[in-house]
């Protein structure tokens, strides 16, 4: 009797101590291409188990300067269930911001997180690496 009542309170520990919003198991390394326009390119890498993804826009010219477009660069992210939490790493604002992520075989959809007139836009890549 007293080995089922410890049981019991290890396994409420674990079930109330386990995060399981996180998701583990999805596998991004590599290089995505947005498919619609097929412009807007993502790569996910892992250096020093730091894990960061790079937007990459094409370029455009501003006040007479050839320059990466609006969001391009750098991004820490979190995949959390059904969201991705991300920094850009050139904004003022260090907080993790959510968007819908669902990722699945060599697609992935996520909302548009570096436009903001398309805020709430669905975005589907394809894995091309």
């Amino acid at each position: 009797m007293k080995w089922s009542i410890l049981a019991f309170l290890f396994f409420i520990s674990f079930v109330c101590c386990t995060d399981d919003s996180l998701t583990t198991d999805v596998i991004l390394e590599g290089q995505w291409v947005e498919v619609s326009r097929g412009v807007d390119t993502l790569t996910y890498d892992v250096i020093d188990e730091q894990k960061y993804m790079i937007l990459d826009r094409g370029n455009e010219m501003r006040n007479g300067f050839l320059l990466p477009k609006t969001g391009s660069g750098s991004y820490d992210y979190k995949l959390l269930e059904g969201e991705i939490s991300i920094r850009w790493h050139l904004s003022s604002n260090g907080l993790f911001i959510e968007h819908y992520f669902e990722q699945t075989g060599n697609k992935l959809q996520i909302g548009n997180f570096f436009n903001d007139n398309a805020i709430g836009n669905i975005l589907t890549f394809e894995k091309i690496d």
